[in-house]
């Protein structure tokens, strides 16, 4: 057997399409090349090794692999869209080409395996009218084959492991497998950025520690797990630490069996307890699969604008490469958004409900070609599969297209103004407390909860307002006093306690930007105080 894997330049150093971003950035690169690093010492334990090739395609390097050998036949696992497909093909052409021996493909990416649906993803399109449907289909009518079906058993002796005298004598770094694509300017390294809840580590040893420390040492999945698509529960919250599961990479980079996960799930609730967590995270093996089956359905009509429906806007679609770039490097203003995107960029990942307002606020509010997002997704993230991300957009992000518009076929004040006030609400339900935007977006770390998630609130004056042309601030009262209600509403609106923000608004004059600032201040104020008070008790102990 010769283990090989490929760093074919279509992937690894080549940019997409539209946006000419690295079709594999740097994070994923770095992650990657731990899977390989991984998987190449767990083969060396059993006699096996790993031949690895950079800067040559696929189809050449099995050109050169069939000079030097007689191939009896090559396995890989089935693949779905166009790119991928279309690599397929060259290979069988070389091997036919060669007289050499077969690719056989196997379906292992997937929880359900395909002979086992009950109908043909490729002609029944019934079947994808929505994920509930689909859902029901395969619960009820297939099964998940046991992993002792796809536990590998390995030959030894002379002779069984082949090391391919071509073969690269090291792996390459991530610079050396991106080349002209590699910019430092979007590598954050290997070290765990401060703000992150995790770093992940590529394969499969990672994995099933993953998998142990979260399911069974932490008991996470019975007391904390949430999910990545539960985002209707008003009491639940997939912002919060080990909401999730986080195996996401694993699963697409084939570190993890998804069958795995659902054997050591069900252990679960056999040893322990069955919950609504214990469902949900099946619940979300079962969405892997329907966008896999559906994209085969759809086809290329995922990488489409208009999508498998064909959907477009009252407006034309923007491609402004300025603002585009606000929203990619979480700089719109909206901080609901711009959390999300900062983490992405750093890390690789942010959660599913994250993606998917980004997704809603990029083609909803900004009107932009929703394929430049998808393709930034397709870029950074860590956890990336084309169909999760492709599909994902067209099913769950594009219908934004329809809704706003304005005169001329454009959007009303894009970039400034919400088209709609979806984000406010998963704002409002999801991060009452704006933790998570101001783990992000430090700068906002000092306002009120309110402000921080709308900071366009603190420009609330009138015309001719001010503290300022009133003269300063007044004293603070000693009596009774009044203030404008409607203005003292809006600063209350923003979190603060209500005499505190009556006094506030009564010393700036009835301005609520100046009251707020004044707040911000003394709470600043009250705060080095307090941190100096306990640098005296500390010094005293």
């Amino acid at each position: 057997v010769l283990h090989l894997y490929v760093f074919d330049p279509f992937w690894h150093s080549n940019t997409t399409r539209i946006c000419r971003f690295p079709k594999t950035g740097a994070l994923r690169t770095r992650f990657q090349l731990e899977c390989l690093a991984d998987l190449s010492a767990r083969l060396e334990t059993v006699g096996h090794h790993l031949c690895t090739r950079v800067g040559v395609s696929t189809a050449a390097c099995f050109e050169e692999l069939c000079t030097d050998y007689v191939v009896n036949a090559v396995f890989a696992f089935h693949e779905i869209c166009s790119e991928e497909l279309a690599i397929e093909r060259k290979v069988k052409e070389v091997l036919r080409r060669h007289s050499q021996g077969p690719l056989r493909l196997f379906w292992g990416f997937e929880l359900y395996h395909r002979d086992d649906l009950t109908f043909d993803p490729a002609r029944s399109k019934g079947a994808f009218n929505s994920y509930t449907g689909f859902r029901k289909r395969v619960e009820e009518n297939s099964w998940v084959r046991p992993t002792s079906q796809e536990t590998p058993v390995f030959s030894t002796g002379a002779g069984c492991a082949v090391r391919w005298p071509k073969s690269d004598t090291q792996l390459p770094t991530t610079c050396e497998v991106m080349g002209a694509t590699y910019d430092p300017a979007f590598d954050p390294g290997e070290e765990k950025d401060d703000r992150a809840e995790f770093r992940w580590r590529g394969g499969e040893t990672a994995a099933l520690e993953r998998v142990r420390t979260y399911i069974w040492e932490e008991d996470s999945l019975g007391l904390d797990y949430v999910g990545a698509t539960m985002t209707t529960d008003p009491a639940k919250s997939c912002m919060r630490d080990k909401a999730m599961s986080k195996l996401s990479p694993w699963l697409a980079h084939g570190c993890l069996s998804p069958r795995l996960l659902y054997e050591e799930v069900q252990r679960y609730e056999r040893e322990r307890r069955k919950s609504k967590g214990t469902y949900w995270i099946i619940h979300e093996m079962i969405w892997r699969d329907f966008v896999r089956f559906a994209s085969i359905f759809a086809g290329t009509s995922i990488f489409k604008i208009g999508g498998p429906n064909n959907v477009h806007p009252t407006w034309r679609w923007s491609s402004d490469m300025e603002m585009f770039t606000a929203w990619r490097d979480g700089k719109t203003g909206f901080p609901f958004v711009d959390c999300f995107m900062r983490e992405l960029k750093t890390t690789g990942y942010c959660n599913h409900m994250g993606r998917e307002c980004s997704g809603w606020f990029l083609i909803g509010d900004l009107g932009m070609d929703w394929r430049m997002g998808a393709e930034w997704f397709e870029s950074v993230l860590v956890d990336y599969e084309p169909t999760a991300n492709w599909y994902n957009w067209t099913y769950r992000c594009l219908p934004a297209a329809t809704r706003g518009g304005g005169a001329k076929g454009l959007l009303v004040d894009a970039g400034n103004r919400l088209q709609e006030l979806g984000i406010l609400r998963w704002g409002t339900q999801h991060d009452p407390d704006a933790t998570y935007i101001k783990r992000w977006l430090p700068e906002l770390a000092s306002l009120p909860a309110t402000v921080a998630r709308e900071p366009w609130r603190l420009g609330t004056n009138e015309p001719g307002d001010g503290a300022r042309e009133a003269g300063g601030l007044r004293p603070v009262p000693s009596g009774r006093f009044n203030v404008n209600r409607p203005k003292l509403q809006v600063v209350l609106s923003m979190g603060f306690e209500e005499s505190a923000a009556a006094i506030a608004l009564y010393r700036a004059w009835d301005d609520p930007d100046a009251a707020v600032a004044l707040l911000l201040r003394e709470a600043e104020e009250e705060a080095a105080g307090g941190s100096e008070e306990e640098d005296d008790l500390a010094r005293a102990i």
